[in-house]
């Protein structure tokens, strides 16, 4: 017996229609198609294996109940354009209801963090934010050294998927009461930092809320706020503001210079007139898509750990894709999304190497602690 949602899965995943993995199946139509995915017919073992090997998959993963929808919980999926299509959602989602499913598999074997993200429902998104830093380990007033592992200590599910879409850089959602939040791949790190500070504002503030202008512009806020407190970037301005002098501080604080200008327009440093002049000499030098400064981009690390704390150290990819269901090639696809442990960011000077006085002669890298430790069945 196989389950048709499965099917319906991993073709949802692969973005293909009905028809057109018809197409690519030996004598199937789509008609056959849509009868195996709403269970009202069992295709043939050549027929089902066949579609198993093009959707890159093995029989067997059709075979195992399926995971509840992600989508039965209100994810917030932001369009980055008016482009966002219901295909590309479809997609989105069932990638991250995948890997979820082995990132749940995985969590028994190891010990997990339990979810410390506050909700505050109804809280000025600026307050929220300012709240939010020091669960993260930051300070109010410096720059955030990384952003992802910080969000996975409180607790949240940071799935990376190897599934990109112009229209779409990340999106939340809960899971029976977990925080998830998805990353599509190609975003630049400036973006993706947004994005996942975005998202994890839709978390605290907005859970059970439909998407809407408010609560994305909520969000916005929120993101500003955790990213470039205010008092902090207002210290850090250039006194003259213009595209290059933004794309410096860009590159301290790890944010887009579109944030910078708007930042830079709600502190007073320039009216709407000059922010609206930097907003298209932005667009003139096609930076809308790509911006110059190098913000280096962040991979989240559990899964990888999970994987590593149930299969060694290796780790053993072809045991985790036998046990998973998954094709070979489809593991190293999803385990590229996270960081090894050489990929980890370092730990940030100490307070007495950052004195005025002293000169701070940081460690060599091979030296260097990465932020998360390597216990053996610790996720950070």
């Amino acid at each position: 017996m196989i389950y048709g949602e499965r099917v319906k899965q991993v073709r949802e995943m692969q973005h293909l229609t009905q028809s057109a993995l018809a197409g690519m199946i030996p004598q199937l139509s789509q008609y056959q198609v849509s009868r195996i995915e709403s269970g009202a017919a069992i295709p043939d073992a050549e027929t089902i294996a066949l579609i198993a090997a093009t959707l890159g998959v093995t029989v067997d993963f059709f075979e195992r109940q399926p995971s509840p929808h992600l989508e039965a919980q209100s994810p917030q999926l932001r369009a980055r354009s008016s482009r966002l299509t219901q295909g590309v959602k479809s997609s989105a989602l069932q990638w991250a209801r995948l890997i979820d499913e082995e990132y749940e598999r995985m969590k028994l074997r190891a010990s997990p963090l339990p979810v410390r993200l506050p909700a505050m429902p109804g809280a000025s998104p600026t307050k929220a934010a300012q709240e939010l830093r020091p669960l993260l380990g930051f300070s109010l007033d410096q720059p955030l050294p990384y952003l992802l592992l910080a969000v996975e200590r409180l607790g949240v599910t940071v799935l990376g998927l190897p599934y990109s879409a112009a229209a779409l850089d990340a999106f939340c959602a809960w899971r029976d009461g977990t925080p998830v939040v998805g990353l599509l791949s190609g975003v630049p790190g400036d973006r993706l930092r947004w994005s996942v500070a975005h998202e994890l504002g839709h978390l605290v503030l907005h859970r059970g809320q439909h998407a809407g202008k408010q609560i994305e512009a909520e969000a916005d806020e929120f993101a500003a706020e955790l990213l470039t407190p205010r008092f902090a970037i207002e210290r850090a301005m250039p006194s003259r503001i213009t595209l290059s002098t933004l794309t410096m501080l860009k590159t301290q604080w790890g944010v887009s210079v579109k944030s910078l200008i708007r930042r830079a327009k709600e502190s007073g440093f320039i009216d709407q007139e000059r922010a609206t002049s930097l907003y298209k000499q932005v667009s003139a030098r096609g930076w809308n898509r790509s911006e110059p400064g190098y913000v280096p981009r962040e991979k989240p690390r559990a899964f990888r750990k999970l994987l590593e704390i149930s299969y060694g150290s290796g780790p053993n990819v072809e045991a985790m894709a036998r046990d998973a269901g998954w094709s070979q090639e489809l593991a190293f696809a999803v385990l590229e999304q996270y960081a090894t442990v050489d990929e980890l960011p370092l730990e940030p000077a100490s307070d007495a190497e950052s004195q005025d006085n002293v000169v701070a002669f940081r460690r060599p890298l091979k030296n260097r602690r990465p932020v998360s430790p390597k216990g053996s069945n610790q996720l950070a």
